[in-house]
């Protein structure tokens, strides 16, 4: 549909022979995603110009109405052959939309309706101009062979008399060519997102990327953002008892971007277990922890299976960065659970614990490798703090015991000698786990690297004064402020362990500095309680849902109107 508009067009602007194209840029150049084929130039400013076909990629839209505001402007050197306005022809998606050749100067429109698509569908519209073939050709040969006669074809100013100013939708700016640094409208696409994700994880597993997968379900609720939950096929050694979410369990996924939280080496086996279907024509994000500094190169070819990676700290991020060919982003976990409120007498009398002691907890899971999680350091830096024989104790709480018996049979004679202390051995489920870091005094993570730390995190969120090492991902939101970090030098590997690489650093924390922060927050009640209301602050200023969930939308929303 074609209606004119009261003639407005400013011809008295001084023609610039070989205009600069913004476009060309580096600075701008991811912008022709969004279009391209149309110019800028001096000779009407606020408008862009179409040497032959120029397109324009619209973000998935709820609207359906297009209104293109075009204008024909004489130019005063088009003469001969490039006299007149040249016509127009408007597709969406290949199919004829809108057509126009004005006759007089002055403004016009071209009106058209969205063919029916699903909500997802991006639609491109392509501007074809009519009448200007000769002229292209004698632009050509002008360029290219340097032929006298064709030379003032050379600036194509039959073509730029044609202009168009803006792109609407349902009466909202798309397209400004005014501003020709960003014509593209990212407010008015970012209204019309119908933003969610796929979370695909272990959500029923009792293990760290099983808890990662449900931090990621809280964070995305608490922003409004729907989600479809993906229990992962694929096999894990551990139990698979959690059932906080059973009931949104789903195998489809039907939004457009999958969150897949998993080891880098299982993207391998995700078509295997959920079919080819499942990544295909998803924006997909692989979800990585990683625990040293160098990620493996022999992992750099499960890039291929993801557009782009999420790690939970800036740690992780930076290591993965330094090997990645796409887009490394930082997303911690949200840090939130109903607080136990059972008195702590009856949390202590659940678990066996001492009534009467103040007692340090450590857990860890012996699938994570014990050389990292570094149990013994706990154990030496208690034994150091004579607290043993002075009313504290050492609680240490293991997951997956089954198939690691040798190190719990370790575990117990390290320990014979320090009374009182407790070894927790069975498999408790989230609730539980919550209780037991509420019933005891302060949590110690002697860790040699940490990708996160979730048991860390979840005892400040708690409230409770935390004793761990000051190196890699805990680093970055553990600090004298808000616990007791500890001093510790870089340690070079000297064999393999798991996939920690025989060369590869990581941290020996300072066992001493660790036993004298044991024993000041033994003795000092006040410590205590200003470390753990600082630590409980931090983690619901920086890691709660609502928090984690405002960085997912932003970063949606960036993929979605990309």
């Amino acid at each position: 549909m074609v209606r004119p508009q009261t003639y407005a067009c400013r011809s008295s602007h001084a023609l610039i022979r070989h205009p600069a194209n913004p476009l060309a840029n580096p600075a701008v150049q991811h912008r022709r995603r969004h279009f391209d084929g149309l110019f800028f130039d001096e000779f009407e400013s606020a408008s862009a110009w179409i040497r032959e076909t120029g397109r324009l990629r619209l973000p998935p839209l709820s609207t359906r109405h297009v209104v293109i505001h075009a204008e024909y402007c004489p130019h005063p050197d088009a003469h001969g052959l490039e006299a007149g306005a040249p016509g127009i022809d408007v597709r969406v998606d290949g199919r004829p939309a809108a057509a126009a050749r004005p006759a007089a100067p002055g403004p016009f429109t071209l009106e058209f309706n969205l063919p029916t698509a699903d909500s997802a569908h991006r639609y491109t519209i392509s501007l074809h101009l009519r009448g200007v073939v000769l002229t292209n050709l004698l632009a050509w040969l002008g360029r290219v062979t340097g032929f006298g006669p064709s030379q003032r074809f050379r600036t194509q100013n039959r073509n730029r008399q044609l202009r168009i100013h803006r792109v609407e939708a349902d009466g909202e700016i798309l397209f400004d060519f005014s501003n020709r640094h960003s014509p593209y409208s990212t407010a008015f696409a970012r209204r019309q997102l119908k933003l969610g994700l796929n979370i695909a994880g272990y959500l029923t597993a009792d293990l760290g990327i099983g808890e990662s997968a449900r931090c990621m379900v809280r964070a995305a609720d608490a922003a409004n953002l729907p989600s479809a939950l993906i229990d992962l096929k694929l096999p894990v050694k551990n139990r698979r008892g959690d059932q906080a979410y059973a009931s949104r369990l789903q195998t489809e996924n039907p939004h457009e971007v999958n969150v897949i939280h998993l080891d880098p080496p299982g993207a391998r086996d995700i078509d295997h277990h959920h079919g080819a279907a499942f990544r295909a024509g998803k924006y997909n994000i692989g979800y990585w922890a990683w625990e040293l500094p160098e990620f493996p190169d022999a992992w750099t070819p499960y890039f291929d299976y993801y557009d782009e990676i999420w790690c939970p700290s800036d740690f992780v991020r930076e290591a993965v960065a330094m090997k990645s060919p796409v887009p490394v982003i930082t997303m911690p976990h949200a840090i939130a659970f109903p607080r136990p409120e059972e008195p702590v007498a009856d949390l202590r009398a659940r678990f066996g614990l001492p009534a009467d002691r103040f007692l340090f907890l450590f857990i860890y899971d012996l699938n994570s490798y014990s050389a990292r999680k570094n149990p013994q350091a706990t154990i030496e830096a208690f034994r150091t703090s004579g607290l043993a024989g002075r009313g504290a104790a050492l609680v240490i709480k293991t997951h997956s015991a089954k198939g690691n018996e040798e190190e719990i049979a370790a575990l117990r004679a390290d320990v014979a000698d320090l009374p009182g202390t407790v070894l927790i051995t069975d498999t408790l489920d989230r609730a539980d786990l919550y209780r037991l870091e509420a019933a005891c005094d302060c949590f110690v993570s002697l860790h040699r690297s940490e990708g996160f730390g979730l048991a860390i995190a979840e005892c400040m969120y708690l409230g409770k004064p935390v004793i761990a090492t000051d190196w890699s991902a805990t680093a970055e939101y553990l600090d004298a402020h808000n616990g007791c970090p500890v001093r510790a030098r870089a340690v070079t590997l000297d064999r393999n362990v798991g996939p920690y690489a025989k060369g590869q650093t990581w941290a020996e924390p300072d066992i001493h500095h660790a036993g004298e922060w044991m024993q000041r927050l033994f003795d000092d009640t006040g410590l205590r309680d200003r470390l753990g209301a600082a630590a409980r602050a931090t983690m619901e200023e920086r890691f709660s849902p609502d928090v984690i969930g405002g960085r997912y939308r932003r970063r949606l929303e960036a993929i979605a109107i990309r």
